[in-house]
């Protein structure tokens, strides 16, 4: 019987070892791949004449999923970049100082997300006010420039009181390898959107290969990711479903 594929679908991993770790959707997967490799072993004979391989056998396994992930969100990069997720609340900070302030001098403050900024100068009792009309402000990245400085001058240093949004961040190689356990759960549009699932017992997944920050193609950013099988010492190695994983197909 004629069995074609065409796949789509969801890609799940929970980290293994971790009390309480919940399946994770890896969100849009534009690309999911399987690789088995053997590495072997050749001998060939050398009383012929002819070099014909005499033996030859495999003496590991391998299995690699490679896929190519839109999911950008923090939990994703955390992930991927071996990172922590940490989440900052929103707040409010008095008497940053800025130093010696010169014109054009560019500064960026150390939260993003700011509003309602303050300037003032290192007047004792009543410092002056810097009017934000010597400085461009941009919030979302808390980015400050000084276009001009008042006549004076201000004694400085100067100093910014702000406040700022909650945010989330993610350190990169903060965390040991994550490994996991994975799972795709798709559908076979070849053959009636049959059902398709395939777990992977155990897997390390590697660093992100590359995280595009400018984009100029016509079509999203996508993350290359590689994760590498391990076996599963935990099952039996000449059970049915061995140490790597397993392929289940249900009829449509």
């Amino acid at each position: 019987m004629e069995y074609y594929y065409y796949g789509q679908g969801k890609v799940w991993s929970r980290r293994l070892n971790e009390e309480g770790a919940g399946w994770r959707w890896w969100g849009d997967v534009s690309a999911l791949t399987l690789a088995l490799e053997l590495e072997k072993l050749q001998h060939k004979e050398s009383y012929s004449g002819n070099k014909g391989i005499a033996r030859d056998f495999a003496i590991s396994k391998a299995m690699t999923v490679n896929a190519t992930l839109h999911q950008a969100d923090t939990d994703s990069l955390a992930e991927q970049l071996y990172g922590e997720v940490s989440t900052v609340a929103s707040g409010a900070v008095t008497g940053e100082s800025l130093g010696t302030v010169a014109a054009g001098d560019v500064f960026k403050l150390a939260y993003p997300g700011g509003s309602a900024l303050v300037i003032t100068d290192s007047t004792p009792v009543t410092p002056l006010t810097i009017a934000d009309t010597h400085y461009q402000f941009d919030g979302r990245f808390s980015s400050l420039e000084f276009l001009s400085l008042p006549g004076g001058p201000p004694v400085m240093p100067l100093k910014a009181a702000y406040s700022y949004a909650g945010h989330k961040q993610v350190g990169m190689f903060t965390k040991p390898q994550p490994i996991i356990e994975f799972r795709y759960e798709g559908v076979n549009l070849a053959e009636g959107n049959a059902p398709v699932i395939v777990e992977i017992y155990r897997m390390s997944t590697d660093p992100l290969k590359e995280l595009a920050l400018i984009n100029n193609d016509t079509s999203l950013a996508g993350m290359p990711v590689s994760c590498a099988a391990q076996i599963d010492t935990s099952k039996p190695a000449t059970g049915t479903l061995g140490q790597f994983g397993r392929i289940i197909q249900l009829a449509a």
